[in-house]
């Protein structure tokens, strides 16, 4: 694909961060058109949604490192060179998200406000960001998928892309395409249900069900490092699994409430 879109003399603009800034201003837009459904001044919701950018990219980057280390050289030295060479590229999402939220509460707990209830006003529009995001993937080459004799396979041929050289030239899943769309329609479906009458944490264990639906089937069919292997699962899918239990534990807890409401 383009994973570096224009030199201009020693300047590059690389597509994934292209993307990456383009999902933050649109997500940050998105949001501050929406605050009248929930009590935040501009001056808090700002300081979120700063916390929040700043807790994905480093939990996103070092859960790569994390991740990936073993791949990144024979030597302690090699491999730290490697981690700190190229910020732009190796980012886990699952990382990100989770030095988010970490990150988010904290500072919802410092501040007093009400964690749930902004919890859902935010998750709506992380899977609009997650899916721009995933189109900078594309372009970079990067969390590409294994190779498909599907008629929608997608061939990578540029060298500097991030996909494994061993599959340059041949037909791969584009795993990032999928999860563009399926991103889209969760990001559509959490939407409609804000705008209805819910519970608090409602919206964010259906983003955490849905997304880790989302991921644990698009994992089968990536086919860059995914990382050591438990039970034949990825990291990223033993994650979705977590993240899915977490849901379902909201989920019971909302539903016990309404109970005992009635």
């Amino acid at each position: 694909m383009h994973p570096v879109l224009f030199h201009i003399g020693s300047f590059e603009l690389a597509s994934y961060g292209l993307m990456m800034a383009l999902a933050y201003g649109i997500c940050s837009w998105y949001l501050y058109r929406r605050l009248h459904y929930i009590r935040l001044d501009k001056d808090t919701f700002w300081n979120l949604i700063f916390i929040a950018f700043v807790g994905a990219l480093l939990g996103a980057k070092l859960l790569y490192l994390i991740v990936s280390w073993p791949e990144m050289g024979t030597t302690f030295a090699e491999r730290l060179q490697n981690a700190v060479r190229d910020f732009r590229y190796g980012f886990v999402f699952f990382g990100g998200a989770i030095v988010a939220i970490i990150a988010t509460i904290v500072y919802l707990k410092k501040k007093k406000l009400p964690i749930l209830q902004t919890a859902d006003f935010y998750i709506v529009a992380l899977p609009l960001g997650h899916a721009i995001g995933r189109i900078g993937c594309f372009l970079a080459g990067c969390c590409h998928g294994k190779p498909t004799d599907l008629p929608w396979g997608i061939i990578f041929t540029d060298p500097h892309s991030l996909v494994a050289p061993h599959y340059l030239g041949k037909p791969l899943h584009p795993t990032q395409l999928y999860e563009v769309i399926l991103n889209l329609i969760l990001f559509f479906t959490l939407q409609h249900f804000y705008k209805k009458p819910h519970k608090d944490g409602a919206i964010l264990a259906f983003y955490l069900a849905g997304y880790a639906l989302i991921r644990f089937f698009v994992e089968f069919f990536r086919g860059d490092f995914r990382g050591g292997f438990f039970l034949g699962m990825s990291p990223s899918q033993l994650i979705a699994l977590l993240a899915a239990a977490i849901a379902g534990v909201i989920f019971y807890f909302l539903k016990k409430d309404i109970s005992h409401a009635r």
